[in-house]
């Protein structure tokens, strides 16, 4: 079995208690294992492309967190038909339909694409993050249960995947997002929705050419030809207050947020992460709204000229030039 060739004893005795059972029940990841309708066969696991099932050498390498990782859902994904990918820097722990992905190949080079792009985020030695795209709702359910009972859901996020290689575009934008919220959610937890929603669609365009903004396939061009249509017309000026839900704004807010993000991403990207850094590390203070803290740390990283700056770029769009 894979977690006894990679786990130290402490804590393959540790993570067996743990899949075993809490209190009279039986753990929900345990269940799935024994249930007689799925039969196991060794998930595969790769590492940057690379099978490593029957080599030692890259397993004693792997990084101690990412053992207990692959040790907590090997037999979740053996028994239900899933691999297992790590990027090069382990960050990210992906289970995918083995069958179904067998074609995309290029899972791990999308997440370290992803990766690299929220190195400004990123603190050095976290742990990784494990997403499962699960093939049905019943392996949804178990494994969101199982992560609870665990106590590992903070690290942990899975979506029902139904898409296979004719959806391309869709399956690749989903799972750079669904990777760049979970990353952001635990290393900036107080980070506003628009935020993480706003990188998260940019770093999804960046690193597969397409971001899903309210369910449709979008090129930042688009978003961008879009934001300055609208803001032309309506003669639009930073608002952070729409910007988090405010005057029912939400349903156009997501398209600004992306065109906002890729504006910081490519202009001031020092400031966008002491932004991030001093709103995602600090919880907020109940009795004020979230805006302002936001408004506050705009305004002590960009200034009154970079915001103004903002607003032009989103008027002008592709065409604006510092």
């Amino acid at each position: 079995m894979f977690t006894r060739a990679i786990l130290p004893t402490g804590l393959l005795i540790l993570t067996a208690t743990l899949l075993m059972q809490f209190g009279d029940e039986v753990h929900p990841a345990q269940a799935a294992a024994q249930d007689p309708a799925h039969t196991a066969s060794p998930a595969e696991i790769r590492w940057d492309g690379k099978l490593i099932n029957d080599d030692d050498r890259r397993r004693e390498a792997l990084g101690a967190a990412t053992r207990v990782a692959i040790s907590r859902w090997y037999d979740f994904a053996s028994r239900r038909g899933y691999r297992i990918d790590l990027d090069q820097d382990q960050r990210v722990v992906l289970l995918s339909d083995a069958k179904r992905f067998k074609r995309f190949s290029t899972s791990a080079a999308l997440v370290e694409r992803t990766v690299r792009s929220l190195a400004p985020f990123l603190s050095p030695g976290s742990e990784p993050v494990v997403i499962l795209r699960a093939t049905s709702d019943a392996d949804l359910s178990t494994a969101l249960k199982g992560a609870r009972a665990l106590e590992f859901d903070a690290q942990f996020g899975a979506y029902l995947e139904e898409g296979d290689a004719t959806a391309r575009r869709e399956v690749d934008a989903r799972l750079v997002e669904a990777v760049t919220a979970k990353i952001m959610s635990t290393e900036q937890p107080f980070l506003s929705r628009w935020m993480t929603d706003g990188i998260a669609s940019f770093v999804a365009e960046r690193a597969s050419s397409r971001a899903l903004i309210q369910g449709e396939l979008r090129t930042l061009r688009s978003v961008q030809q879009e934001v300055s249509r609208r803001t032309s017309e309506e003669g639009w000026e930073l608002d952070l207050f729409q910007l988090n839900g405010g005057m029912d704004a939400e349903a156009v807010m997501q398209a600004e947020a992306m065109a906002l993000i890729a504006f910081l991403f490519r202009y001031h990207e020092s400031a966008l992460g002491s932004i991030v850094a001093d709103l995602g590390h600090h919880e907020p203070d109940a009795s004020q709204p979230r805006y302002e803290a936001e408004q506050r740390a705009f305004d002590q990283h960009l200034g009154l000229a970079g915001q103004d700056e903002i607003a032009r770029a989103l008027q002008k769009g592709r065409d604006y030039r510092p």
